[in-house]
């Protein structure tokens, strides 16, 4: 009995010794378990203070989008308390916008995201009250466990970042603006200075061809007369040679070949200097260039040359001197003639065409010669001869210049046509191409009201 006591007791105080052993290893367990609560606690609440100090709003999610927690940034953007905040659905709380449309419920980057999407980025506009803010927004998946998938959100204002990039946009745009501006002004004086050396050389050529046209006029007069004289002499001595003296004939053949080539450039220069007033009529451009062909159609057809007519419909009349018109076509075609000792071909265009300010070829302001949208009556002649070198292209027009041989011409043919469709209003124009042909245009106004022939 007193054994089973003390057994007994003995259990009891094995019991009271085990208890004992229990509860001091409980106690440890909660000691350590205070102190990693402890610690844990101050990560938390160091985290904590980390996100609030950043600037960005971060909102953690739940998986329909309801908020469970959401950094200071957060709540001074939405301007709400957490109490009207942690449950709400942020898409509700936070409609954004898109290039002035509010985005669909499904285009929302937190739905995106709770959709499957693994990081929803993007920048969006959020009106809050009367000021609109450009917020970019950025939705992270976060897997918790198998079961649960939460979000996080983090939204930064970029509104200033934008406005800048917007002001620095418009800078950029002024600054190309005001470039081009710069260039066309530039391209505008430049312009204007090449029409200023232009006039500047016209006038200067205008004072030369006066010049030259007062000393051929004075020349020629001085020269006319005497070479009326020896013409009058020779003519008299081969009254008197008898036709058996052979070399004394060629002589005075040659010797009246010489005063009739002087007299023709005699004439020629008096015509350049002193062009007869002009005998304005209305006139069918077509006709007067058929009058013209058929004055030096043996011409044409001793050199093998095939014509080419293309005359548009309805042609209006224009005012020529019909006689001093085929004095300038006929020159040009006897060139082109010239210009063709092999044969050739030979087409002849006439057309009608609005005319622009600064017509090329003019060498002056258009402004000058045609109205801006003048219909204008345009001639061209085209060969299929050697052409005209580049290098002397320029030069054609002025007075004593010419490619012929010595003795051949008196390089006044196309200085004279010149100035006949200059004292027409008109425009004449020389294109070529050494080994494959020139034309010639003459561009001629149409009056008001003409009457179609």
């Amino acid at each position: 009995m007193g054994f089973f006591i003390a057994e007994r007791v003995s259990t009891q105080d094995d019991r009271t010794g085990m208890d004992a052993r229990q509860v001091s290893t409980s106690t440890t367990n909660a000691v350590a378990s205070d102190k990693e609560f402890g610690q844990l606690r101050k990560r938390l609440e160091r985290l904590e203070l980390a996100l609030n100090v950043i600037v960005d709003a971060i909102v953690w999610l739940d998986e329909q989008g309801g908020i469970q927690w959401c950094s200071p940034p957060f709540r001074r953007l939405i301007g709400k308390p957490d109490a009207d905040i942690v449950g709400t659905n942020l898409m509700e709380l936070l409609p954004l916008w898109q290039r002035g449309r509010k985005l669909r419920p499904t285009a929302h980057p937190v739905r995106l995201a709770l959709d499957g999407q693994p990081n929803a980025v993007g920048s969006y506009e959020f009106r809050a009250g009367e000021r609109t803010m450009v917020l970019e927004v950025m939705v992270a998946l976060v897997q918790v466990s198998k079961q649960e998938r939460n979000a996080v959100v983090a939204i930064r204002d970029i509104t200033e970042s934008k406005r800048a990039e917007e002001q620095i946009k418009q800078l950029a745009e002024a600054a190309t603006t005001a470039a081009e501006k710069e260039r066309k002004r530039a391209a505008e004086l430049h312009k204007a200075y090449q029409e200023l050396k232009g006039t500047q050389a016209l006038l200067v050529q205008a004072e030369k061809m006066a010049a030259i046209g007062q000393l051929a006029s004075g020349v020629a007069h001085e020269v006319k007369n005497p070479l009326g004289i020896i013409l009058q002499g020779v003519n008299y001595l081969e009254a008197q040679i008898s036709p058996d003296h052979a070399q004394q004939v060629e002589v005075l053949k040659m010797l009246k070949e010489a005063v009739e080539r002087a007299d023709r450039i005699i004439r020629d220069l008096l015509n350049f200097s002193r062009l007869s007033p002009l005998d304005f009529q209305a006139c069918r451009m077509e006709a007067v260039l058929e009058t013209s062909l058929g004055l030096v159609e043996k011409q044409l057809t001793l050199k093998d040359i095939t014509m080419t007519r293309v005359f548009a419909p309805d042609l209006p009349r224009v005012l020529l001197d019909e006689n001093q018109m085929k004095h300038v076509l006929i020159n040009i075609i006897l060139n082109a003639v010239q210009a063709m000792p092999e044969g050739g071909e030979m087409t002849f265009r006439i057309s009608t065409k609005p005319l622009t300010p600064n017509a090329r070829g003019t060498k002056r302001k258009a402004g000058d010669v045609f109205r801006f949208g003048q219909q204008a009556l345009v001639c061209e002649i085209a060969d299929t001869g050697t052409g005209i070198p580049q290098e002397v292209l320029t030069k054609v027009f002025e007075p004593f210049f010419t490619t012929k041989p010595a003795g051949v011409g008196t390089g006044l043919g196309l200085a004279i046509c010149r100035a006949i469709v200059e004292r027409h209003r008109g425009v004449i124009e020389i294109a070529s191409e050494q080994g494959r042909g020139t034309t010639v245009t003459i561009t001629l106004p149409v009056p008001d009201g003409a009457v179609l022939s």
